[in-house]
C-alpha cells in the first residue's frame, strides 16, 4: 500500500476515533490551549493574548486536524438555523410557503415532462419506434408492408366505438381496429392468450378480439375463463383470444378492446375511403432513421398514384416519419413548454422574495454577525452558515411542495388530454422527489447567495458602535430594490398572460353559435349497425322514439341527429358537387355531414337563410333532397343562389337536390366552427342519409326541446330510450348547454391555471415589496426623525415613502412590459380574437400592479409618518 493512501487512512481513523472520544480529547485541548496561554502571558507580562490571537479559533483549527470538522461544523451550522427559525416564526412561514408555490408547481410540472418526454415507452426497444405522419386509407397498408425495407409497418385506427352486449346490460365501448403485427410492431405483447395472428385480417378470420385489462377486469370480473368465448360486439360474434397487461394503452387510454382490421379489397369504400388510419414502424436492425424518411417520401408519392378515383397533388406531401413518442405527446409538446414555463416564473418569484426577506433579515442581523466575526469567524464561514439556512428553508418548502404538487398535478392533467397513453401513469415518484430535491437546494443557494455575501461584508467598528441599526450597504439595498422590481415584472407577465387568455374566453362565451342551446335535452341512443343494415328497422326505432318523446310532459318538440354541435365528434363525409368535377387539382371535397329528422332545426333553432327546412315528406321513398351551410353555399356557388344545385355524397349514385340554405353552426370548436379542411356542411333527412361507407349512421343522439330542464323529464328521456331494447346502450341525458360548455372546459381550465400563477405571483410581489419598504423604513427611521424635526410634515414623510415604493414598482413595470411582450407572443395559439400585444389588457394589468404596489407601500408608509423624531434621534 502506497504512503499517501496508508498516511490518509490513519487521519480517517483518529477522526473516527476522536467521535467516541471527544468529550475527553476536547477537556485536554482546552486545557492544554490554557497553559500555553497562561505561559504566555506570564512571559509577556499580560501581552499574551495579542500574541497568541483567538482561542476560540485556534481550538478549532487544532480539532480540525482530529475529526470530520467540515462535518462539524454542517451539523453546527444546522442546529443554528433550527433555532433562527424557530426564534423567527412569520418570516419562516412565509419563506416556506413562498418556495412551496414554485417548487409545488415545479414538482407537478416535472412529473408529467418525466412520464411524457423523458420516460421510454413501456415497449420493447422503443426508441426504434416509429410514425408515418399523414392518415392513409386500409389500402395503404399492404402497399407499404411490401415496398419498404427500412421498417415493419402497421396500422392502427385511432378508435371506433362498439356495443358490447349480452353480458348483463348493453355497454358502449371504445375499441380499435388494428393490424394483426400491430403488438409484434409495437413491442407488447397480451398478459393472458395471444395477439393476433398472420390472417386474421381477412374476410372470415377476423372475427377475433383481444381486450384490454380494465374491460376484463369491471365487465367480466376478471375472469381467466374468458379465453375462448364469444362475445359479440355490434351484434356479431368475436372470440376472445387475449387480455391485455393492466395500463397498456394505445392509440390511447380510451380503447378498451383491439380487433383485426379487415383488409378486403372488394368492400370498395371500407378498403379505399371509409376510415383513413395512422400507420407506425418499428425500424428494422441496421436501418437508420433518415433512411426510414427518405423511403416514407418515395412511398408515399407511388402510392398517391394508385388511388381509383382523384387525389390531391399535395395528398401528404409533408408526410414523414418520427419518433413514436413525439407523436404521442404530439399537439401538447406547446401547451406543456408554456405551463413549465408559467411554473419556472412562479418558483423565481418566490426565489426573488426570499432572497429579498433574506437580505433584510440578514441586515437586522449585522451585530450578531460583527460580534461572530470578532470571536474569529471568517467571511467563509458567516456565508456558509447562512446558506444553510437558506437551503434549510428551500429543502422545507420543497417537502411542503411535494404535497402541493401531488394537487396540482391533477389540475394540470386536466389540461391535457385524457385519453394520451401514460397520461394515468403520472404521479410524484421517486425520480421526481430526487429532482425537486436538486431543485430546492439550487434554489436555496440561489436565494441565498446575496443575502450571504451583503451580510458576511461587516464594518465592525461601525456596526457595533451604532447597534447595526444603519450599517447597511448602498449596494445592497439597490441588490434588494432590484430584487423586488424582478418580482414585479414577472408578476406583470403571468398576469398579462392570464388577462389574454381571460378576454379570450369572454370573447368566446359570446360568440354566435348558429343555434340555441338553451332547454335542450340531448341522449345518445346506440343501435347495432346489422340492426339498421336494411334502414327499415332504424327508421321505426327512431321515428317511433321521437313520437312519444314529443308527448312526455315538459317536452316541447323532439328530433334525432347524428351528432351534436360541439359534440366532439367529426362527422364528415367527401361529396361530389355539381358543375364542380373531380381532379387532382380539385378532389372531392369534404363536407361536415348532418343526418337529421325535420324537426333538428327546429329543435336548434338554426335560422333558415334561404329556400326550405326538411319536413317529414323527405321520406326514403321521396326525391333526394339537402340543405347546405351558407359557407358551403359561398363557397361552391359564389354570387349565385344554390336552392336547385345537386350534391351527393360520393358513396351514392344519386344526387340530391339542394332545398334550402341555413345559417353556419358551430360545430366543430367555439372558436373555429368547422375544420381547416372542411368548407361548409350538408344536412340530409336521416332516411335519405349515407356515410363514407354507403350506409345511414346507426347512432344517434335524441334532442328534446323542454320548458324545464328538471329531473323528471330527464329520467323520463332515460327510460324511453332504455325501454325500446334491453341490447340498445344508452348515454346519459346532458343539457345542450352543458355540452357547449364543455367545448372549451380545456381552455377555461387553462385560463384558471393561468390565473392562480399570476394571483400567486402578485401575493409574492406584494410580500416583496412591503417588506422591502418596511426594512427601508426601520433603516432610516434616524433620518426620518431627523426629517420630522427640522419641520417635514407628515404629507411629505407619506410622499417620501410612497415615492419610492413607486419608484421601485416603475421599474419592474417596465421590464415587465418588454418581456411580456416578447413571451406572451407564444400564447397566440390559445388566443381567440385578441391580439398577444392587447393594449388593453396590459393597461389594466399595468393599474392593477400599481394599485397593489401601492397598498402594499401605504402601510410602511402611514408607519413612518407615526416615528417619534425625539424617541428615533435619542435612540441613535
Amino acid at each position: 500500500m502506497s504512503a499517501p493512501i496508508s498516511s490518509w487512512l490513519a487521519r480517517a481513523g483518529r477522526r473516527v476515533r476522536f467521535r467516541w472520544q471527544r468529550d475527553r480529547l476536547d477537556r485536554e485541548l482546552r486545557e492544554e490551549l490554557a497553559f500555553h496561554l497562561a505561559q504566555i502571558q506570564a512571559e509577556d507580562n499580560g501581552a499574551g493574548l495579542a500574541r497568541f490571537g483567538s482561542s476560540t479559533l485556534a481550538h478549532e483549527q487544532c480539532r480540525d486536524l482530529w475529526s470530520f470538522m467540515s462535518l462539524e461544523r454542517f451539523w453546527q451550522d444546522l442546529r443554528y438555523a433550527m433555532r433562527m427559525y424557530a426564534r423567527t416564526p412569520v418570516f419562516t412561514g412565509v419563506s416556506i410557503l413562498s418556495l412551496a408555490l414554485g417548487i409545488g408547481g415545479n414538482a407537478a410540472m416535472l412529473s408529467l415532462i418525466n412520464t411524457l418526454l423523458v420516460r421510454p415507452l413501456p415497449y420493447s426497444q422503443p426508441e426504434r419506434l416509429l410514425r408515418i405522419t399523414g392518415i392513409f386509407p386500409r389500402a395503404a397498408l399492404p402497399f407499404f408492408q411490401t415496398r419498404s425495407h427500412s421498417m415493419e409497418i402497421a396500422a392502427v385506427s385511432v378508435g371506433s366505438s362498439f356495443n358490447l352486449t349480452g353480458e348483463g346490460s348493453a355497454l358502449r365501448v371504445t375499441g380499435s381496429f388494428v393490424s394483426p403485427n400491430f403488438l409484434s410492431v409495437l413491442g407488447a405483447y397480451a398478459e393472458i392468450g395471444r395477439s393476433f395472428r398472420p390472417g386474421e385480417e381477412l374476410p372470415g378470420s377476423d372475427s377475433v378480439v383481444i381486450l384490454s385489462h380494465g374491460l376484463w377486469r369491471e365487465r367480466f370480473a376478471a375472469d381467466p375463463g374468458i379465453l375462448g368465448r364469444v362475445i359479440q360486439l355490434d351484434g356479431a360474434g368475436r372470440q376472445v383470444v387475449g387480455i391485455m397487461p393492466d395500463g397498456f394503452a394505445y392509440p390511447s387510454s380510451q380503447v378498451q378492446l383491439w380487433v383485426p382490421m379487415r383488409l378486403d379489397p372488394a368492400r370498395f369504400a371500407e378498403y379505399w375511403g371509409t376510415e383513413f388510419v395512422p400507420l407506425l414502424g418499428r425500424l428494422q436492425p441496421g436501418a437508420s432513421l433518415a433512411e426510414a424518411q427518405a423511403e416514407s417520401r418515395s412511398l408515399v408519392t407511388q402510392f398517391r398514384g394508385t388511388f381509383p378515383y382523384p387525389m390531391a397533388r399535395d395528398w401528404n406531401a409533408d408526410s414523414t416519419v418520427i419518433p413514436l413518442q413525439r407523436d404521442i405527446v404530439g399537439e401538447v409538446r406547446g401547451k406543456l413548454i408554456i405551463l413549465l414555463s408559467s411554473v419556472a416564473l412562479v418558483l423565481l418569484i418566490a426565489c426573488a422574495n426570499v432572497a429579498s426577506l433574506l437580505l433584510s433579515r440578514a441586515t437586522t442581523r449585522r451585530r450578531e454577525l460583527a460580534l461572530r466575526a470578532a470571536l474569529g469567524a471568517g467571511k467563509a464561514r458567516i456565508v456558509r452558515q447562512l446558506l444553510t439556512e437558506s437551503v434549510g428553508l428551500a429543502l422545507a418548502g420543497a417537502g411542503l411542495g411535494v404535497l402541493v404538487g401531488s394537487g396540482a398535478l391533477s389540475i394540470f392533467k386536466s389540461l391535457l388530454p385524457a385519453s394520451m397513453p401514460g397520461m394515468a401513469q403520472a404521479a410524484i415518484d421517486w425520480q421526481v422527489v430526487l429532482a425537486v430535491s436538486v431543485l430546492a437546494v439550487a434554489t436555496g443557494l440561489a436565494s441565498g447567495l446575496a443575502p450571504a455575501l451583503s451580510a458576511s461584508q461587516v464594518d465592525l467598528a461601525e456596526t457595533i458602535r451604532t447597534g447595526g441599526q444603519r450599517a447597511s450597504s448602498g449596494f445592497w439595498s439597490r441588490v434588494r430594490g432590484l430584487i423586488v422590481a424582478g418580482e414585479v415584472a414577472l408578476t406583470l407577465v403571468l398576469l398579462v398572460s392570464a388577462g389574454l387568455l381571460l378576454r379570450s374566453l369572454a370573447k368566446l362565451s359570446s360568440v354566435d353559435l348558429g343555434f340555441d342551446p338553451a332547454r335542450v335535452l340531448a341522449v345518445q341512443i346506440s343501435p347495432n349497425p346489422v340492426f339498421c343494415a336494411g334502414k327499415t328497422g332504424c327508421l321505426a326505432l327512431y321515428d317511433r322514439l321521437l313520437e312519444r318523446a314529443a308527448a312526455i310532459p315538459g317536452v316541447r318538440d323532439a328530433a334525432a341527429a347524428n351528432s351534436v354541435p360541439l359534440d366532439g365528434q367529426v362527422p364528415t363525409v367527401p361529396v361530389d358537387v355539381e358543375d364542380h368535377p373531380r381532379t387532382v387539382d380539385h378532389p372531392s371535397p369534404m363536407l361536415w355531414f348532418g343526418a337529421v329528422s325535420p324537426e333538428y332545426f327546429r329543435v336548434l333553432n338554426v335560422s333558415l337563410l334561404g329556400g326550405r327546412y326538411l319536413t317529414r315528406a323527405d321520406s326514403l321513398q321521396s326525391a333526394p333532397v339537402a340543405l347546405i351551410s351558407a359557407s358551403a353555399a359561398r363557397h361552391f356557388w359564389p354570387n349565385q343562389s344554390a336552392i336547385g344545385k345537386h350534391i351527393r355524397p360520393s358513396s351514392r349514385q344519386a344526387w340530391s337536390t339542394i332545398v334550402g340554405v341555413v345559417a353556419d353552426v358551430r360545430h366543430y370548436t367555439l372558436s373555429q366552427g368547422l375544420p381547416g379542411f372542411v368548407p361548409g356542411a350538408i344536412y340530409m333527412p336521416y332516411a335519405q342519409s349515407a356515410g363514407e361507407n354507403g350506409q345511414m349512421p346507426t347512432a344517434m343522439t335524441l334532442l328534446a326541446s323542454v320548458h324545464s330542464d328538471d329531473a323528471r323529464t330527464r329520467n323520463a328521456l332515460q327510460r324511453l330510450a332504455e325501454a325500446q331494447d334491453p341490447n340498445l346502450p344508452v348515454g346519459r341525458v346532458r343539457p345542450a348547454e352543458e355540452i357547449v360548455s364543455g367545448s372549451i372546459a380545456d381552455f377555461r381550465s387553462t385560463m384558471r391555471v393561468f390565473l392562480g400563477f399570476a394571483l400567486a405571483g402578485i401575493v409574492l410581489a406584494s410580500v416583496g415589496i412591503y417588506g422591502l419598504m418596511s426594512y427601508w423604513v426601520s433603516q432610516r427611521a434616524y433620518e426620518i426623525g431627523l426629517r420630522v424635526a427640522i419641520g417635514a410634515t407628515r404629507t411629505r414623510i407619506l410622499a417620501l415613502i410612497l415615492g419610492q415604493g413607486m419608484k421601485i414598482t416603475a421599474y419592474g413595470v417596465i421590464g415587465g412590459i418588454l418581456v411580456a411582450v416578447v413571451l406572451t407572443r407564444f400564447l397566440a395559439a390559445f388566443l381567440y380574437q385578441v391580439e398577444a400585444t392587447d393594449l388593453l389588457t396590459f393597461a389594466v394589468v399595468v393599474a392593477l400592479v400599481t394599485a397593489v404596489a401601492a397598498i402594499a407601500t401605504a402601510f410602511p408608509a402611514w408607519r413612518a409618518t407615526r416615528i417619534d423624531p425625539v424617541k428615533s434621534l435619542r435612540a441613535d
